[in-house]
């Protein structure tokens, strides 16, 4: 008898999103049922919230999750993801929080500071003068997105489509903010770090999980943070499927061993690819 797989649902980066890593979420459905779910206001399908803050993300992603009816799952954040998942309430049916090249605040950020200086006026000014919304949507912040960025056009024209222009500048002052605090969860913890990441500080994130996660797995890859052409066969060369099956075999052999059943009131959702 073939064995049930896993339920994975996983919470994207900063200004990323299904549409864009839609060839991840192949390669992980190639192993375990992947339920992605895009955080409110980077993708059409995902409206933005009327105050984008953290707790919003978090609620969202909770009932997002709910709304699943999965007996029980893995929960795992890419980057700004895990700094969302991570506040959640503890789940009986949550076998563990997977943290991929996690986000841990400013200081967990590799950036020079005139890079970081420069981030920062920028959102703080976009964020604070109300003009967000506006600006996102004119040729001239088009123009300079084509410019400045080192993505494929193609990749840049999918973000300037799907994101919302609001949520991503009070969204880049929130990670910019100087002091976000983390509870680490009571439960195991799969870390995923590039020692060679050049955004997130890979000393930093390990030290953090190391003195604060009592029951945890660390994997090395070799993956980039934000892959330049996120095929499926560059995941599954960088990600390589025998990860997949160590992630597995530890949240199992340390993961909750009862299994809640779920709410009879919820409905399960098509959530693979993360479409609603």
């Amino acid at each position: 008898m073939q064995a049930e797989r896993e339920n994975l649902v996983l919470v994207n980066s900063f200004y990323s999103n299904s549409i864009l890593l839609k060839d991840l979420i192949a390669f992980l459905n190639d192993h375990v049922n992947v339920h992605f779910i895009d955080l409110p206001g980077f993708a059409l399908h995902a409206p933005p919230l009327d105050e984008v803050s953290l707790d919003g993300f978090s609620r969202y992603v909770a009932e997002r999750i709910e709304s699943l009816g999965l007996d029980h799952y893995i929960l795992g954040g890419i980057s700004f993801g895990y700094t969302v998942v991570c506040r959640m309430p503890r789940d009986e049916r949550c076998k563990g929080l997977v943290a991929i090249f996690p986000f841990m605040g400013k200081k967990s950020l590799k950036l020079k500071w005139r890079k970081r200086a420069f981030y920062l006026l920028i959102v703080n000014f976009f964020a604070a003068s109300g003009l967000s919304a506006w600006a996102w949507k004119t040729r001239l912040l088009k123009r300079f997105a084509f410019w400045y960025s080192s993505y494929p056009p193609e990749r840049v024209q999918v973000i300037l489509d799907h994101m919302d222009g609001r949520t991503f500048f009070e969204t880049g002052r929130i990670i910019f903010k100087r002091k976000i605090g983390f509870p680490f969860q009571d439960m195991p913890h799969v870390l995923i770090l590039n020692p060679e990441d050049t955004t997130i500080r890979y000393e930093y994130a390990l030290k953090r999980f190391s003195e604060n996660v009592k029951n945890l797995c660390v994997l090395h890859i070799d993956m980039d943070h934000y892959p330049q052409n996120p095929t499926k066969e560059y995941f599954q060369k960088r990600f390589r499927a025998e990860n997949i099956k160590r992630i597995n075999d530890f949240l199992n052999q340390n993961g909750r061993q009862g299994r809640v059943k779920s709410r009879p009131a919820a409905k399960r959702t098509a959530g693979q690819g993360g479409q609603p």
